[in-house]
């Protein structure tokens, strides 16, 4: 949830910054007419709103062959329920780089959501699981958050 509200921040940074930066090259005759809040909102949004959308037209173009190594390595990892879903971050030929969310239970037995990054590769044209971590999950005392920041 913090991961979320640094995201927010940023972004609203970001779009102040562009803003100013339209603003400058405006003609002098036209500021008076000129609204500034909505440039910055306009911008936050596409701003929020670009990586989540690269994340999911990559995991639309290369996700489904990778679901089998992302399921190995949830199961590897003994969380107690299934694979809710996966997003593709990166990806090159052989290398990727995977945000999985997927149930697992709290120390009260009470479900959960448990964020894991998965570093995959290709051999012989399948994936495998390489190397993972979990990011958040209050039973494994893991508080951190991926970018974009998921739950």
């Amino acid at each position: 949830m913090f991961g979320l509200v640094g995201y927010s921040i940023a972004s609203f940074f970001i779009a102040c910054l562009l803003t100013v930066i339209v603003a400058m090259f405006r003609p002098i005759k036209q500021n008076d007419d000129w609204k500034a809040w909505k440039w910055i909102v306009g911008f936050m949004v596409t701003i929020g709103a670009l990586p989540y959308t690269y994340v999911e037209v990559l995991t639309a173009v290369k996700g489904k062959p990778m679901k089998p190594a992302v399921q190995e390595a949830v199961h590897e990892a003994e969380l107690a329920g299934e694979l809710q879903f996966f997003k593709v971050v990166r990806c090159s030929e052989d290398k990727a780089h995977v945000i999985a969310v997927s149930t697992d239970e709290n120390e009260f037995g009470s479900p959960e959501r448990a964020v894991m990054e998965i570093d995959l590769i290709q051999e012989k044209g399948k994936w495998h699981a390489d190397a993972y971590s979990i990011v958040n999950s209050f039973h494994r005392q893991r508080d951190s958050t991926t970018t974009p920041p998921y739950w």
